[in-house]
């Protein structure tokens, strides 16, 4: 249970994180000591469990006492293509919704926006807007969907920052061996029909039902890829009706509390890339003048610490 009254004076708030040097990271901890609070870096990585018959303990060498937090903001967890060691980190956070603390954005949440496949599903089922994707460990049906799209873009199912992202053109001469290169590392293949653009695409933060501001995420000359981490420019995109409601609802079909949603400008229209559960909150600041992790600790407070 939440206690939006609860006072936040001196109330315990983990910050979880996995670089004590990222922009993002910090400013949820500089906006938690601004509202009087204790701000307490976690890393899911250095955190042990203990489980016996009589006793149950999330523990670490620093933090004895985790489930006695308040409240959790989620900035990172990580990127690892480890299923056991992803899955132990979002068991942890599950554990501390179990012990009533508020987790945001939720392990839920966080792990349907990660999920490229599960996610655009939810996107269908809230009638977005959405580029055809085909999913599919079948080398025929690869082939068949690539020539369908023409260009298609192969996506990591998990994944962030634009890696291991590739662009295939139907027409390569090579292009069965590509496809059965990529099956091969990485079992399943998510692939998309490529959307023609400006050469960017649009990031929108969204924190719960308000877009805050919208950023153009312009390609590097020569690559397709907009992501800031692989060298693409941020600039201040003038959000429009359209682009809010997209963003809002696309955020609420994965049950984010706060997200960067991203858009792409294609012939036919907008349509929803993805959503991205962390988000940083550096590229919009920089462009937009717009501390959103100011309005995310506000919308933590608001929604209200543990009882």
């Amino acid at each position: 249970m939440h206690n939006p009254d609860k006072n936040t004076d001196n109330a315990n708030i983990g910050v979880v994180l996995t670089d004590p040097d990222d922009w993002t990271a910090n400013a949820f901890l500089t906006n938690v000591r601004k509202r009087g609070a204790n701000a307490i870096p976690i890393n899911l990585a250095t955190l042990s469990a203990s489980i016996s018959a009589s006793d149950f303990a999330i523990f670490d060498t620093d933090l004895k006492d985790l489930l006695a937090l308040d409240a959790i903001i989620v900035r990172d967890v990580g990127i690892s293509f480890d299923l056991e060691q992803i899955s132990f980190k979002f068991d942890l956070l599950r554990q501390f919704e179990t012990a009533n603390i508020p987790v945001m954005n939720s392990p839920t949440a966080i792990r349907n926006a990660a999920n490229k496949f599960f996610s655009f599903y939810l996107f269908k089922q809230a009638q977005l807007p959405i580029p055809h994707t085909v999913v599919t460990s079948d080398l025929g049906v690869a082939l068949k969907a690539t020539k369908e799209f023409g260009i298609a873009v192969a996506k990591p199912i998990f994944g962030s920052q634009g890696k291991g992202i590739v662009k295939l053109e139907s027409t390569q001469p090579d292009m069965k061996q590509k496809l059965a290169t990529l099956l091969k590392e990485r079992g399943v293949l998510y692939l998309q029909a490529f959307v023609p653009n400006p050469g960017r695409d649009i990031r929108v933060f969204v924190v719960g039902e308000e877009a805050l501001g919208a950023i153009y995420r312009i390609s590097q000359t020569g690559s397709f890829i907009s992501n800031l981490s692989q060298g693409g420019t941020a600039l201040k995109c003038d959000l429009t009706e359209e682009m809010r409601a997209l963003a809002v609802n696309a955020a609420k079909a994965v049950g984010a509390d706060f997200a960067g949603v991203d858009l792409i400008e294609g012939d036919e229209g907008l349509f929803v890339l993805e959503v991205n559960a962390t988000p940083s909150g550096k590229g919009i600041t920089l462009a937009c003048g717009i501390d959103v992790t100011e309005r995310v600790i506000e919308r933590m407070f608001e929604r209200g610490l543990r009882v």
